[in-house]
């Protein structure tokens, strides 16, 4: 019977296979999660964590935080292959979004900044609630590039379909639309009293989603601002970041208290499923976000069919 020997590498056989530039196999385990696969972050444990976009199930960690202290908002960049991790303190951390490598830190002085994502020009817009408004940042070098507008306590945002950046503000209670180039006011709306904004989604009907705590909801408004109803899980405490799925078109929110993201119909807002995530993450999360092909963002409506292959 042939029988195979265990392959050894001597000291002097591993010298020249260095020396010849041939990779030896690598015992560090890859970053988890995909394209289109659901990254969560948690303030509590300081990971961002994957989990399959199809069934919710626990993939592992992406990537723990550098220099972010509590682990906020996430967004994918759009043509760079990275992403942007805000923090209660400790500035943003900016990752390779294929390898979860550490690239920098944004503001690492900084205190609250909640949100960040690529603008249009390819820079960073950071929320922060220190000073109280959006600041951009240069993506090369990090440097401050100067006050982009101002909102009072900031927490997440997004760019909307009409290419305006959407601002929610927390303190404020309010949701601020400003020309994403430039900064410069568009429109306001205020939330139904004792709202406390937290993220923003938009339905390819036109609807704009944002989530709320206190109130404990999303609430729905129409494009002209109209708030249209509510929904959400009557066991939340802290819903946070919400999306949609490039699957299924569902909705998608994370809530702090029961740790978990639940899953909602777009069309009558049921829910379907409280416990989205398997198993749960066993601490607080905060934002959720699905990663993209690079390039392949878009902030057009379209139809749920286009957007599942832009995942794939």
């Amino acid at each position: 019977m042939l029988r195979l020997r265990p392959l050894s590498f001597s000291p002097l056989a591993i010298g020249l296979v260095l020396l010849a530039g041939i990779a030896l196999p690598s015992r560090a385990e890859a970053s988890a999660g995909g394209i289109g696969d659901l990254f969560v972050t948690s303030d509590a444990s300081n990971l961002t964590r994957a989990y399959t976009g199809t069934t919710g199930n626990y993939l592992g960690v992406f990537a723990p935080a550098v220099l972010g202290n509590g682990l906020l908002g996430i967004h994918f960049g759009a043509t760079n292959d990275r992403v942007l991790v805000g923090s209660f303190g400790n500035g943003v951390d900016e990752y390779d979004a294929n390898t979860g490598a550490y690239i920098k830190t944004y503001n690492p002085g900084g205190g609250w900044q909640w949100g960040a994502l690529y603008g249009p020009n390819g820079n960073v817009l950071i929320g922060d609630m220190m000073t109280n408004d959006v600041r951009e940042y240069d993506s090369t070098t990090g440097a401050l590039v100067g006050m982009f507008t101002p909102v009072a306590a900031p927490s997440d945002m997004r760019i909307g379909p009409n290419g305006n950046l959407y601002i929610c503000s927390f303190g404020g209670g309010f949701v601020l639309e400003v020309n994403a180039t430039n900064g410069n006011f568009v429109s306001t709306w205020s939330l139904p009293p004792l709202g406390q904004p937290n993220d923003i989604e938009f339905l390819p009907n036109g609807e704009i989603l944002v989530t709320s705590m206190r109130t404990n909801v999303v609430y729905r408004y129409d494009a002209a601002h109209n708030l249209l109803g509510w929904f959400g899980d009557p066991n939340w405490g802290n819903p946070h970041g919400i999306v949609l799925s490039p699957w299924t078109g569902n909705i998608l929110v994370a809530d702090g208290v029961t740790g978990q993201v639940a899953e909602f119909d777009p069309t009558t807002f049921a829910l379907l499923n409280a416990n989205f995530l398997v198993p749960p993450p066993g601490d607080k999360i905060v934002d959720v976000q699905f990663k993209p092909s690079a390039g392949t963002v878009s902030v057009q409506p379209m139809e749920w069919g286009t957007v599942k292959q832009l995942f794939r």
